[in-house]
């Protein structure tokens, strides 16, 4: 057996024993049983916390803390709160609250969503709700300057864009998706567009496809174009605020292009297997609760297998600014990524295709014109020269995403998928890529 051969099985084995271990024994990889030992649960506690990061939701806030004086508790605190008052990033407060620990949900089709083993894949192990709250002060780190960076491209957003086109860059751009009116991330997912609003492998993929071209044509290196958007992926994760989704999505990515761009003969294949396994060893609860990790990587997975058969599918669309190129990257990533979204959010969209080939073109004009609002806000003319354009791109993706979903049978609800339904789904995927591996040319 080949070195590659042997790398592949052994990552193989190593991701599968972690994936029966993560689902059986959970807390082998987590401070649960420490704190259920330890600490003493639905009681009130008066407590001091650092705010680590924050998220939008329709009722109010959450607001991931790190307890600085809470005896015998290890880890971190889920606190919700009302929409106001808004706390921001280091804020370190006085917080009075009942602490609950999270528990299994049951849904009332009798499916379990394992929400204490979701939460303690980051090390959040208790939750609070309508606490008393005190600011106390605010801790300044580095990471503030990216925090306050952020805000000002929010408020640069908001002050040029109306509604929805405002909401819209910011999830484009900023990863903002719960800043978007529920009906419209709702036509999102029926029209398979989802990933255009999220953080995932295929967005930092479509991110890194712009970055690659763009710095080609300024005349750099391979290595120098390697580097440079390395610097850029990590500029934009402190933006972000360092989202696990988008590290994940990000490492996966960086690795896969890593051989190429440096000149080296590697597998693409053995680098993304690479960064799922160092991934997987930090923390195994992912493999089994994440998401994002799972979406990324067969996300990342299809656009190795799948890329070159898709670009050979779509000669008939012509390839001006690598439009065919950007519509392959996309469904090449959704040719494994479908059957866990109908897992878990139970659609399958028909349309998917069509709203991609429609859509995807605009992408990169959006992505640059709103980084480029965001920056120059501060110059008011200039602004709105560049928020023209983009309010009328966003205006379209608006208004064909919605007539899109609004066409009979452009989804199916399907409630009932269960995971031997995802197994064997994916199952068929692999063994379809087999088949139709000799048409498709290795990357």
């Amino acid at each position: 057996m080949g070195k590659s051969k042997l790398f592949i099985t052994g990552s193989l084995l190593f991701l599968l024993v972690s994936f029966i271990l993560a689902l059986y024994q959970p807390s082998l990889f987590s401070n649960q049983v420490l704190n259920q030992i330890n600490f003493e649960f639905d009681q009130f506690y008066d407590w001091q916390g650092q705010i680590l990061s924050k998220d939008k939701k329709l009722t109010g806030w959450q607001y991931i803390i790190q307890p600085q004086d809470l005896r015998n508790y290890t880890g971190k605190i889920l606190v919700h709160t009302p929409l106001y008052p808004e706390y921001d990033y280091g804020d370190v407060l006085q917080i009075g609250c009942k602490l609950r620990q999270p528990e299994v949900i049951i849904n009332e089709n009798g499916q379990k969503f394992f929400y204490d083993q979701y939460l303690a894949k980051d090390d959040i192990y208790a939750t609070c709700y309508r606490p008393r709250i005190k600011w106390l002060s605010q801790n300044k780190d580095f990471k503030n300057i990216f925090f306050s960076a952020k805000q000002y491209f929010w408020q640069n957003l908001n002050n040029y864009l109306r509604e929805p086109a405002s909401s819209l860059a910011k999830a484009m751009l900023l990863a903002a998706r719960r800043e978007m009116p529920s009906d419209l991330r709702d036509m999102f997912s029926r029209t398979g567009l989802s990933h255009v609003v999220a953080i995932s492998g295929l967005h930092i993929a479509i991110i890194v496809y712009i970055l690659q071209s763009f710095l080609y044509l300024l005349g750099l290196s391979r290595q120098q174009v390697f580097f440079g958007i390395v610097i850029i992926l990590l500029s934009y994760l402190f933006l972000l605020g360092f989202p696990s989704s988008a590290v994940r999505a990000s490492l996966m990515v960086s690795f896969v292009m890593l051989g190429p761009f440096l000149g080296r003969p590697t597998t693409s294949i053995n680098s993304l297997l690479l960064a799922a396994v160092i991934l997987v060893s930090f923390n195994p609860l992912v493999i089994v609760y994440d998401i994002g990790f799972q979406l990324s990587f067969l996300a990342v997975l299809g656009l190795l297998w799948y890329v070159n058969w898709w670009q050979r599918i779509l000669k008939f669309i012509p390839n001006v600014f690598k439009i065919r190129e950007m519509i392959s990257v996309t469904l090449s990533a959704q040719m494994f990524t479908w059957p866990l979204i109908v897992y878990y959010f139970h659609i399958l969209s028909i349309i998917s295709p069509i709203a991609n080939i429609f859509i995807l073109p605009l992408l990169p004009a959006v992505l640059i014109l709103s980084l480029l609002l965001s920056l120059f806000g501060f110059l008011p003319f200039l602004a709105q020269l560049i928020a023209w354009p983009l309010f009328i791109l966003l205006k379209i993706i608006v208004v064909a995403t919605t007539y899109l979903a609004q066409i009979p049978f452009s989804f199916v609800k399907l409630e009932n998928f269960s995971l031997i339904y995802l197994l064997s789904a994916l199952l068929f995927m692999f063994i379809l890529s087999f088949i139709l591996k000799p048409y498709v040319k290795n990357n």
